[in-house]
């Protein structure tokens, strides 16, 4: 059932340059393309603050995503808060952004 649901997205990272308020800037470029399942969650998940917040949960096997990586999920784009590792899938919470 999540294999059927896999999809390809492209996704972007954040840069090391800081813009004038001292904030990390989005690259403008995607990165490339990773592919992942999501789903909306009902409610808000609020168990760990390092999860706090995601409107979206992931599941994919890449390795290429991180706490820097932002998802285009059709007109939106979805910042990953945190990923679980553990297990056969990658657990990913995402929040709009």
């Amino acid at each position: 059932m999540i294999s059927v649901k896999m999809a390809t997205y492209k996704y972007y990272k954040y840069d090391e340059k800081l813009n004038s308020y001292g904030q990390l800037q989005l690259n403008p470029e995607a990165d490339g393309k990773v592919k992942i399942s999501i789903f909306t969650t009902s409610q808000s998940i609020q168990d760990n603050i390092n999860y706090k917040g995601a409107n979206y949960i992931g599941l994919t096997h890449s390795s290429l995503l991180d706490d820097k990586t932002v998802i285009e999920y059709g007109d939106i784009k979805l910042k990953v808060l945190y990923i679980n590792p553990d297990g056969r899938y990658k657990q990913v919470f995402l929040a709009e952004i």
